[in-house]
């Protein structure tokens, strides 16, 4: 006999194809509780990021770029040169993570691939993965506008509505459908960010070509013979540097504010040299000419790459009573998959639709309810728990905001909580335990001096960035806010978040119809050696990257040189205290 339902959620929209939309909508059928799953996807196939793509709009972004709205088609300028659909691949890009980490909990990747496999081999991962739900995606339509309905007087916060109005690329058609629920999981690498240091916008006019954020980064060979600085040690920055040794003049300068906890690729001895920051942008020299915070001067540089992060963009979830649409097109033929072996409707109920030609206005329902931004700096979310769900509007998700984390099992088990939540399966915490835990957590990054503000130039460092906060600018009077760094989560804090989460959805009230004798569907849960093996993702990745062209030959850890048996040693080698406190931290069962 199967549960009673306690929600009325019946009807889910996706914003997003990516990884992190595939795994919820996986996780949603699987609990069997939902009539319509609908997956809103502008490109023509599944992947997100992982599809390569062209970069001629990025290379035309302002220096410095400092509007977490631009290019998404509500920037503070007013300019409409739509991002949204570039990805920040390049042509050789391998994982910075090894496969058997990477993967779903159900889904390993291929045997044969390398143990950091490249960009195509991912996509390909992630169409297979897509397989079971790709009837339910809309592809080639957009997400315009998300509004929340009025709830009625009493109701629970899991009553909650939505208008969801999208956009067909092909037609220009508008149409808007009412949803019980929202996941938002467009991902957050559309709107790059180029720090205002000092100078910058001078020197980028008197040098037009020279300066570059790394989304509109494609392949070394580019930069062939050339003197280049990279700004920003994180993932990319690093990886980017280490692609240019042997094409660029050697050394490669790699510009940041603290040494890096990820392991450089490149080859040779001097094949790249590190500075501190990037202090101004020096134009009357004549001789294309950087300061760094330790005055060292720069000069003669070729191309400059900031590879300094991205802001956090939700253009749809605008206050404005009007969709704010984009310029964005496609000229391959949408199709309209079914699939009468499943009861989930595709396509939104008909009374529950309007359909208006793009050149119209289309106002808002009167029964729209403001809903407050979830960003201003672009630096991080508000009114959030646990880095995926609203406090005040918790059937609006926003997954996958975490950064420095391994995202597809991080997706999948906050997929396994937002499923038994909507289900019913999960008791929602109260609002105020909600809130109480976003600001405890405000209060310990601040306390450990990692949170960073808002407004300043203190930005060229990496993948996690500070910006200014375009409000704050115009008012200089306005206190700081200190945001950045905030979605961080470090070692082993990533390991506890997925270990917690897997607790969690472990924890739901059992149903007979679902797998796992009832449990129903469930991620990755880190043991003890997994959270030892996240820990030595730098030594790994350099273990690898010394092999060179051989690299591609290793399909495990266990196949690296002195890799075969290191957890077991490691464990002879520590104190049981140590040990102790790390997996207890990480959140380790048992411990």
């Amino acid at each position: 006999m199967a549960t009673q339902k306690t929600t009325s959620i019946n009807r889910v929209a996706i914003i997003g194809a990516g990884p992190t939309g595939i795994a919820c909508a996986k996780y949603l059928l699987a609990e069997k509780a939902f009539k319509t799953i609908a997956i809103f996807e502008q490109r023509q196939n599944v992947g997100g990021i992982w599809n390569l793509s062209g970069t001629d709009r990025t290379r035309r972004i302002p220096i410095p770029q400092i509007d977490p709205r631009y290019g998404t088609g509500t920037s503070s300028s007013g300019m409409n040169d739509s991002l949204e659909f570039e990805s920040p691949l390049y042509d050789y890009l391998e994982t910075n993570i090894p496969k058997t980490m990477m993967a779903y909990s159900d889904m390993p990747f291929a045997k044969d691939l390398p143990l950091y496999p490249k960009h195509d081999d991912v996509l390909r991962y992630l169409e297979a993965y897509a397989e079971p739900v790709r009837h339910l995606i809309h592809f080639h339509t957009q997400v315009v506008q998300v509004k929340p309905l009025d709830r009625p007087a009493h109701a629970s916060r899991l009553a909650q509505q939505w208008s969801v109005t999208t956009k067909d690329l092909q037609t220009g058609t508008l149409q808007e459908a009412k949803y019980d629920a929202v996941i938002v999981a467009n991902g957050h690498y559309t709107v790059p960010h180029v720090p205002a240091i000092p100078g910058i916008a001078e020197w980028h006019t008197k040098y037009p070509n020279a300066i570059m954020h790394s989304k509109a980064y494609r392949r070394p060979e580019d930069f062939a013979g050339q003197k280049v600085l990279v700004i920003g040690n994180s993932a990319s920055g690093l990886d980017i540097a280490g692609q240019l040794a042997p094409c660029a003049q050697q050394p490669v300068y790699l510009a940041s504010r603290s040494a890096s906890q990820l392991a450089p690729t490149g080859g040779g001895p001097n094949w790249r040299k590190d500075v501190s920051e990037i202090e101004e942008f020096l134009v009357d020299d004549g001789n294309r000419t950087v300061r760094t915070k330790n005055n060292e001067l720069i000069s003669n540089l070729d191309a400059v790459i900031f590879a300094t992060g991205y802001f956090y963009s939700f253009p749809f979830l605008s206050t404005s009573s009007t969709p704010s649409t984009s310029n964005s097109s496609s000229k391959t033929q949408s199709p309209s998959p079914t699939d009468s072996s499943t009861s989930l409707d595709f396509a939104p109920a008909q009374n529950d639709v309007t359909t208006t030609p793009s050149s119209s206005t289309t106002k808002a329902p009167p029964t729209t309810t403001p809903l407050p931004p979830l960003t201003t700096t672009g630096l991080r979310t508000h009114q959030i728990y646990h880095h995926f769900l609203h406090t005040t509007h918790p059937t609006l998700s926003l997954p996958l905001l975490n950064l420095k984390v391994v995202p597809f099992p991080l997706a999948e088990n906050q997929a396994a909580v937002i499923a038994r939540l909507w289900s019913g399966r999960l008791d929602l915490p109260s609002q105020s335990e909600m809130c109480k835990w976003e600001r405890d957590e405000e209060e310990r990054l601040l306390a450990a001096h990692r949170l960073r503000p808002a407004s300043g130039t203190d930005t060229a460092s990496g993948d996690t960035v500070s910006a200014h906060d375009p409000d704050e600018s115009a008012n200089p009077g306005t206190k700081v806010k200190y945001e950045g760094g905030f979605h961080t989560l470090t070692y082993p804090e990533d390991a506890a978040q997925l270990n917690t989460l897997h607790a969690w959805a472990s924890s739901a009230r059992m149903d007979p119809r679902l797998e796992n004798n009832g449990v129903g569907k469930l991620g990755t849960r880190w043991d003890e050696e997994s959270v030892w093996l996240r820990g030595q993702f730098p030594n790994i990745k350099a273990a690898y990257a010394r092999l060179r062209e051989g690299r591609f030959r290793v399909r495990c850890v266990e196949e690296l040189e002195g890799w075969r048996g290191a957890f077991q040693r490691w464990k002879r080698e520590t104190s049981e205290e140590e040990q102790a406190d790390l997996f207890r931290r990480a959140g380790v069962v048992g411990w």
